[in-house]
Protein backbone atom coordinates (compact mmCIF):
# COMPACT_ATOMS: atom_id res chain seq x y z
CA UNK A 1 0.00 0.00 0.00
CA UNK A 2 1.35 3.42 -0.96
CA UNK A 3 0.40 6.65 0.69
CA UNK A 4 0.23 9.79 -1.34
CA UNK A 5 0.52 13.32 -0.14
CA UNK A 6 -2.77 15.04 0.60
CA UNK A 7 -1.26 18.34 -0.55
CA UNK A 8 -1.51 19.04 -4.25
CA UNK A 9 1.61 20.06 -6.19
CA UNK A 10 0.02 23.46 -6.88
CA UNK A 11 -0.36 24.10 -3.14
CA UNK A 12 3.22 23.06 -2.48
CA UNK A 13 4.44 25.45 -5.18
CA UNK A 14 2.60 28.45 -3.74
CA UNK A 15 4.99 31.31 -3.14
CA UNK A 16 5.44 32.68 0.36
CA UNK A 17 6.42 36.15 1.40
CA UNK A 18 9.35 35.77 3.76
CA UNK A 19 11.92 38.37 2.77
CA UNK A 20 11.70 42.05 2.02
CA UNK A 21 12.50 41.19 -1.59
CA UNK A 22 9.52 38.79 -1.73
CA UNK A 23 7.23 41.53 -0.39
CA UNK A 24 8.72 44.19 -2.69
CA UNK A 25 8.26 41.93 -5.73
CA UNK A 26 4.69 41.00 -4.85
CA UNK A 27 3.72 44.60 -4.12
CA UNK A 28 5.39 45.74 -7.34
CA UNK A 29 3.09 43.37 -9.21
CA UNK A 30 0.06 44.76 -7.34
CA UNK A 31 1.07 48.38 -7.99
CA UNK A 32 1.61 47.60 -11.68
CA UNK A 33 -1.69 45.70 -11.93
CA UNK A 34 -3.52 48.66 -10.36
CA UNK A 35 -2.53 50.77 -13.38
CA UNK A 36 -4.41 48.39 -15.70
CA UNK A 37 -6.67 46.16 -13.58
CA UNK A 38 -7.59 43.56 -16.18
CA UNK A 39 -8.79 40.28 -14.63
CA UNK A 40 -7.50 37.96 -13.43
CA UNK A 41 -5.49 39.54 -10.65
CA UNK A 42 -1.95 38.08 -10.69
CA UNK A 43 -1.14 35.67 -7.87
CA UNK A 44 1.71 37.83 -6.56
CA UNK A 45 -0.63 40.82 -6.33
CA UNK A 46 -2.97 38.73 -4.17
CA UNK A 47 -0.03 37.69 -1.96
CA UNK A 48 0.82 41.35 -1.39
CA UNK A 49 -2.80 42.07 -0.39
CA UNK A 50 -2.84 39.07 1.93
CA UNK A 51 0.43 40.07 3.57
CA UNK A 52 -0.70 43.66 4.10
CA UNK A 53 -4.06 42.51 5.45
CA UNK A 54 -2.28 40.21 7.90
CA UNK A 55 0.17 42.94 8.91
CA UNK A 56 -2.57 45.41 9.81
CA UNK A 57 -4.75 42.77 11.46
CA UNK A 58 -1.76 41.78 13.61
CA UNK A 59 -1.34 45.39 14.70
CA UNK A 60 -5.01 45.57 15.61
CA UNK A 61 -4.82 42.39 17.67
CA UNK A 62 -1.63 43.55 19.40
CA UNK A 63 -3.24 46.87 20.24
CA UNK A 64 -6.48 45.37 21.55
CA UNK A 65 -4.94 42.49 23.51
CA UNK A 66 -4.59 43.30 27.20
CA UNK A 67 -0.85 42.52 27.13
CA UNK A 68 -0.26 44.77 24.13
CA UNK A 69 -2.46 47.72 25.05
CA UNK A 70 -1.13 50.87 23.48
CA UNK A 71 1.20 49.20 20.99
CA UNK A 72 1.60 51.60 18.06
CA UNK A 73 -0.54 54.25 19.76
CA UNK A 74 0.90 56.60 22.39
CA UNK A 75 -2.57 57.59 23.59
CA UNK A 76 -3.84 54.01 23.51
CA UNK A 77 -6.90 55.02 21.49
CA UNK A 78 -5.99 54.33 17.89
CA UNK A 79 -4.05 51.18 16.90
CA UNK A 80 -2.89 52.90 13.73
CA UNK A 81 -1.94 56.32 15.18
CA UNK A 82 1.78 55.75 14.62
CA UNK A 83 1.52 54.44 11.09
CA UNK A 84 2.96 56.70 8.44
CA UNK A 85 -0.21 57.68 6.58
CA UNK A 86 -3.30 59.72 7.20
CA UNK A 87 -6.79 58.71 6.15
CA UNK A 88 -7.94 55.54 4.42
CA UNK A 89 -5.65 53.84 1.95
CA UNK A 90 -6.25 51.19 -0.68
CA UNK A 91 -4.12 48.09 -1.04
CA UNK A 92 -2.73 49.63 -4.23
CA UNK A 93 -1.56 52.73 -2.34
CA UNK A 94 -0.09 50.64 0.47
CA UNK A 95 1.69 48.48 -2.11
CA UNK A 96 3.25 51.59 -3.64
CA UNK A 97 4.51 52.59 -0.17
CA UNK A 98 6.19 49.18 0.17
CA UNK A 99 7.77 49.47 -3.29
CA UNK A 100 8.98 53.02 -2.68
CA UNK A 101 10.45 52.11 0.72
CA UNK A 102 12.21 49.09 -0.79
CA UNK A 103 13.61 51.25 -3.57
CA UNK A 104 14.87 53.83 -1.05
CA UNK A 105 16.20 51.25 1.42
CA UNK A 106 17.55 48.30 -0.59
CA UNK A 107 19.27 46.94 2.55
CA UNK A 108 15.80 45.91 3.76
CA UNK A 109 15.19 43.65 0.76
CA UNK A 110 17.38 40.84 2.07
CA UNK A 111 15.91 40.90 5.58
CA UNK A 112 12.52 39.86 6.90
CA UNK A 113 9.44 41.11 5.08
CA UNK A 114 8.27 42.56 8.39
CA UNK A 115 11.26 44.93 8.50
CA UNK A 116 10.30 46.41 5.13
CA UNK A 117 6.63 46.77 6.12
CA UNK A 118 7.59 48.26 9.47
CA UNK A 119 9.85 50.83 7.81
CA UNK A 120 7.17 51.70 5.24
CA UNK A 121 4.40 52.25 7.77
CA UNK A 122 5.95 53.01 11.17
CA UNK A 123 8.68 55.52 10.49
CA UNK A 124 6.65 58.39 11.92
CA UNK A 125 7.62 60.48 14.98
CA UNK A 126 7.00 60.11 17.90
CA UNK A 127 6.61 56.43 17.12
CA UNK A 128 9.99 55.74 15.54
Amino acid sequence: MYLTSAVSPAAEARARIETGRDLHTACSVLAEHALNPVPPTPAKARYCRQYLGGYFESLRVLHNDHDGKGVYAPAGDDPYACLNFSGPRSFDQLARSIVRTGDWHPELLDGDAYALAHKAFSDNPPCS
